[in-house]
């Protein structure tokens, strides 16, 4: 076997060595219809004498420098019995006469060998260097562009992997074979593309499911187009016998303007990758049915839980309530005080962890409608004025804004208030001062406005080690827990989670002694005028009498029963309970139109459900039946239920354990509406 490695050396010596350089001596290695790319040059050499006259032009440029080469690498790859392709990486030096180097290149060659005449030859040459910038008064070309060349080094590192490449003019369309294997189909062996043949070959040799594909990707009139600002592209196709082919097309050449006119296209086995993208996929798509079904788990148990716990805690709180009404002894009215602030913060604590596993699940979502800026803080404040009574807290309220009616998710953003004004009062001392100021700020969003809440108070402050914590779960200041404050550690990571979801942001200063600000940042849509006209009306219209209207109760729980229709009775209301659905319907159909003036529905009731017994009395064919207003009332907190109970025209929807002094301000706002569908 010739030895391939140093007739390459020899080769390359004779190529470069410029003293030794003769026509002879190059042209005794080079079969007369040699291809050479590279060589200095852009372009790809047609025959022995365009080469040589170029090489010795380039070569009396460079008169004054000597090149030479250290550190040959070669690989060398019999592909078979005609063929041999050796890989080589070269130290190239430039010199001068006087010895000093002024150029230090890493340049690649590959060489293909073949058998002609019982003679090795050479048959192609792919020689490029990088594209580095030249030094002043230097004379020595520059290999290939650097388009073109990052190209060459993509297709010399897959080039042992790639079974079939070959060049294609896309000019002439004429093919050059540079590499075949054992297993390649003859049938792709062609000298000159055809846009017939190609789609002959493709019907024939390629699944039906791809062939129309391929033929769009091997379309040689637009593959120029597609590789401008592009180092290759990729293509991955399925053949009739299953095995499947990756093709690769990179730039082969460029002319002076910088456009591709010719390629290379390599094409490989892809099967085993395949195989392995497709279990992957696979085993990704059973993860994510998995996840699916785990999430559909725990938000069924979040919908249990939250059903579950919450009704038991409307008794508590609605028994406490009317419990205080009948006590005198002032002992007594204490127990009665401890236990309602025990329920309070139980039912904090649950309406915690509930939000923060719907937000850890990606089901928590904005349910936003018109309101005025500061109703939320003014109810929130409100809920809070007792507690800071009791401390002798000055709660301060400052508002200045100039659009009022916004878009906002109400509840959420008086959970964000209450969790911040609560912390405020719970970690002031007694005679502290706790003020919300609310103003508004220039927006760059046309048609919204930025509004500005800042929380501050004078209490105990928080050390500057903990801030950076202070969002995330279960976090607690150590002063907090040393002074027995309540608290579960997961207000202010859902505060923050809040906040992000409204697109706002919060800032946080504290020190120690000193107190905290709170300060949120939030876009807000402003209500168009037709909304502002029609709040304005709202807010004028004549406080509603309850006295001698008629409530239907639906509610199948006996004790949250007695307790709505006893608050409900003090109000002024006239109320008959019913346990189910079925037992509602049938008395609205049964009485006379008007009888009712609204029903009070529980979602979750046997035999028929409250969404079910809703939608069978908006399908009555009595109009003054049909329209008459429902409030649903459900242990069910969680945004989906409530926008069920919308779907199914439901007028309002309360949530248990029902504040009562919310329920009348329901009540007031749907016996207001003329029209209860509106």
């Amino acid at each position: 076997m010739m030895d391939f490695k140093l007739l390459t050396k020899q080769l390359l010596e004779t190529y470069l060595g410029s003293n030794t350089l003769s026509d002879v001596g190059i042209q005794d290695f080079l079969d007369s219809n040699a291809s050479i790319i590279g060589t200095g040059k852009q372009e790809f050499f047609s025959n022995m004498d365009h080469f040589l006259s170029a090489f010795k032009f380039d070569v009396e440029k460079r008169k004054d420098i000597r090149l030479e080469f250290k550190e040959l690498e070669v690989e060398e790859q019999i592909v078979d019995d005609q063929c041999v392709i050796t890989y080589g990486s070269v130290q190239i030096y430039g010199i001068f006469e006087d010895e000093i180097t002024i150029m230090h290149m890493d340049s690649r060659f590959t060489v293909v060998y073949g058998k002609k005449n019982g003679q090795w030859k050479v048959l192609h040459i792919h020689h490029s260097m990088p594209d580095k910038q030249q030094m002043e008064n230097e004379e020595f070309p520059i290999a290939l562009g650097r388009q073109v060349q990052q190209a060459r080094h993509e297709v010399e590192a897959l080039g042992a992997a790639y079974s079939y490449i070959s060049v294609i003019d896309l000019i002439s369309k004429e093919v050059e074979l540079i590499k075949k294997s054992r297993e390649y189909d003859p049938k792709l062996d062609v000298n000159k593309v055809d846009i017939n043949g190609v789609i002959d070959l493709i019907n024939r040799l390629i699944a039906k499911d791809y062939r129309a594909s391929t033929v769009e990707f091997f379309d040689f009139d637009t593959i120029a187009k597609r590789l401008e600002g592009r180092n290759s592209l990729s293509y991955s196709f399925e053949r009739i016998d299953g095995v499947w082919m990756l093709a690769m097309v990179v730039p082969q050449k460029v002319d002076e303007f910088g456009n591709v006119v010719s390629i290379l296209i390599a094409i490989r086995d892809f099967t085993e990758e395949k195989k392995r993208e497709l279990e992957q996929e696979e085993a990704l798509r059973q993860a994510k049915i998995k996840a699916e079904k785990a999430n559909e788990a725990k938000s069924m148990f979040l919908f249990n839980m939250s059903h579950d716990i919450r009704t038991p805690m409307n008794a508590i709180l609605g028994y406490s309530q009317l419990m205080k009404k009948e006590l005198s002894d002032p002992k007594l009215l204490h127990y009665q005080e401890m236990i309602e602030q025990s329920s309070q913060l139980l039912l904090s604590i649950i309406n915690n962890v509930l939000d923060m596993a719907r937000v850890e699940s990606g089901k928590m979502e904005l349910d936003e409608n018109y309101d005025v800026v500061g109703n939320v803080s003014q109810l929130v404040c409100g809920a809070f004025e007792a507690e800071a009574s009791k401390k002798h807290i000055e709660l301060n309220r400052n508002i200045r804004v100039q659009h009022k009616n916004i878009m906002v998710d109400t509840t959420k953003m008086q959970e964000i208030l209450s969790n911040l004004i609560s912390n405020a009062i719970k970690y002031t001392p007694e005679e502290g001062t706790v003020t919300i100021d609310v103003k508004e700020l220039p927006c760059d969003r046309e048609g919204y406005t930025l509004i500005q809440t800042k929380i501050t108070d004078t209490g105990i402050g928080m050390s500057e080690d903990f801030l950076p914590s202070l969002f995330e779960l279960f976090t607690r200041e150590r002063n907090t827990t040393m002074s027995k404050i309540p608290g579960t550690g997961l207000g202010m990571a859902i505060v923050k989670n809040f906040v992000d979801l409204m697109d706002g942001s919060i800032e946080v200063e504290s020190e120690l002694g000193k107190g905290s600000i709170f300060t949120i940042t939030i876009p807000h849509k402003i209500a168009d005028q037709e909304y502002t006209n029609r709040n304005i009306e709202s807010h004028n219209e004549c406080d509603i009498e309850f006295k001698g209207k008629r409530i239907l109760l639906a509610e199948d729980n006996a004790l949250n029963a007695e307790i709505t229709t006893t608050i409900l009775t003090e109000m002024g209301f006239e109320v008959k309970a019913v346990e189910d659905g079925i037992l509602c319907v049938n008395e609205i159909q049964h009485q006379p139109s008007n009888t009712y003036d609204l029903i009070l529905m529980d979602i979750q009731m046997p035999n028929m459900d409250g969404f079910k017994a809703t939608h069978c009395i908006r399908h009555l064919s009595e109009p003054e039946k049909t329209n008459i207003p429902i409030i649903a009332m459900s242990a069910n907190a969680f945004e989906e239920d409530k926008k069920k109970a919308f779907d199914v025209q439901m007028n309002d929807y309360i949530t248990k354990p029902i504040d009562f002094q919310k329920m009348e301000e329901v009540l007031k706002h749907v016996l207001s509406k003329k029209d209860p569908l509106s």
